[in-house]
């Protein structure tokens, strides 16, 4: 099992850059620190994902930075990516794993206890739990699980979990608190006028 040695995780959503271009933000993003980037762009056609991914290895090949894909297990191994990242309703995690082997990484998104501990059980390499605040990307999700049921969740985890919805660097410690390896963001790095400058706030939150 891959270690889990990040505790950012920068979750890509195009449509929330502000009107600049993705790859734009991400370069920024990656010289402000981000060490792992999940890319979710689930509307594009696979050749466009294809492209969109080749580009962004491109740019962030000098950082080092870890790159997960969504659910597109094909991709991670025609681009040699770090892992796959599965919906709770996606592939079960043993499936994904005799696919991509153990030298990757399986992370799914789990949106109560119940699935955090059948992530464990099943071999995931992490989670990611929420949403924990409220957040509009994650409102389909149903209403915030707080930081009760986030302490809950990492109490019946054996492996890392990360919060995810509405976090903020203030938040970051109230989630650590709770229990939670790291955080999982969308639009507190994307839609930042200065990504390299919100990247830093939530690294040094993080090691605070």
């Amino acid at each position: 099992m891959p270690p889990i040695n990040f505790r950012l995780l920068l979750v890509t959503d195009r449509h929330q850059t502000q009107g600049r271009s993705l790859q734009t933000v991400l370069q920024h993003a990656v010289k402000g620190g981000v060490p792992a980037i999940q890319l979710r762009e689930r509307d594009l056609s696979t050749p466009k994902l294809l492209s969109l991914t080749r580009e962004i290895q491109a740019i962030i090949a000098p950082y080092g930075v870890q790159v997960i894909m969504n659910d597109r297990i094909d991709l991670v191994l025609a681009l040699n990516l770090e892992g796959v990242h599965l919906r709770a309703n996606s592939l079960p995690v043993s499936v994904a794993r005799r696919l991509i082997g153990v030298h990757r990484l399986v992370g799914i998104s789990t949106h109560s206890v119940d699935e955090v501990r059948q992530a464990s059980q099943d071999g995931a390499d992490y989670v990611v739990f929420g949403p924990i605040f409220d957040t509009p990307s994650k409102r389909r999700f149903g209403p915030p699980v707080g930081l009760d049921a986030l302490a809950a969740a990492c109490r019946q985890s054996v492996i890392p979990v990360f919060a995810i919805g509405g976090i903020t660097s203030t938040r970051v410690g109230d989630v650590r608190r709770a229990g939670a390896h790291g955080v999982a963001v969308i639009g507190a790095i994307l839609a930042r006028d200065d990504a390299v400058g919100a990247t830093r706030e939530l690294l040094v939150s993080l090691e605070s």
